[in-house]
């Protein structure tokens, strides 16, 4: 591309590895890549150019200080199970609730007892550890959390959201997340009845 040819070799390779980070992980925030993420502001217009090219859109929110990589290429998105959505669904939900009453400059916390709490006002059993320790993971990956406590598993244990969890989902209101659990619960409640009724029919 005409732009890159005409940086210089330093910028040339910081921006080779800004590319492959952001096709690696498509969510970046300030707190954790500081240096990153002052470098894709500075080389934004060659990197939103090169990204354009391949069909993808870099978002570079300045107000939460965040960097978003879009696709509207289905098949190049992260396929969640039912059971990784609820819980996504959940995280985005308590996020949207916390940050309405603070200051952008902070993140909004949660403990593991809160999430418990809301996967229960929901009527949806808790997850198991390991289903925690896996969610968990998967988020800090995606730079959504970071677990400010040592034991993910004691109620206390205390979670940073970043406000990358408002690209997880482009639901601004959280009645709207309130209705989409609620329809993945429906969904779920038929599907066990659905499976009792053919077994009875077996008996």
């Amino acid at each position: 591309m005409l732009m890159w040819s005409q940086l210089n070799q330093t910028d040339q390779e910081h921006l080779r590895n800004i590319v492959n980070r952001l096709l690696a992980i498509n969510y970046l925030v300030k707190e954790k890549e500081r240096t990153t993420y002052l470098l894709i502001r500075r080389l934004r217009n060659e990197l939103q150019e090169f990204f354009k090219f391949l069909g993808w859109d870099l978002v570079i929110d300045e107000r939460h200080e965040c960097v978003f990589l879009f696709t509207d290429k289905h098949e190049l998105r992260k396929i969640l199970t039912k059971d990784e959505t609820i819980w996504f669904l959940i995280l985005r939900l308590i996020y949207q609730e916390k940050r309405q009453s603070l200051s952008l400059a902070s993140f909004p916390i949660v403990t593991t007892l809160e999430i418990k709490n809301k996967y229960e006002t929901f009527r949806l059993p808790w997850i198991n550890k390991t289903a925690l320790e896996k969610y968990v993971r998967l988020c800090t990956r995606y730079q959504l959390l970071e677990a400010i406590d040592s034991n993910i598993r004691a109620d206390d244990c205390r979670f940073s959201l970043f406000h990358t969890w408002q690209y997880v989902l482009d639901i601004d209101k959280a009645g709207a997340l309130t209705k989409k659990i609620t329809l993945l619960v429906a969904q779920d409640k038929e599907e066990l009845l659905s499976e009792m009724a053919e077994e009875n029919e077996v008996d």
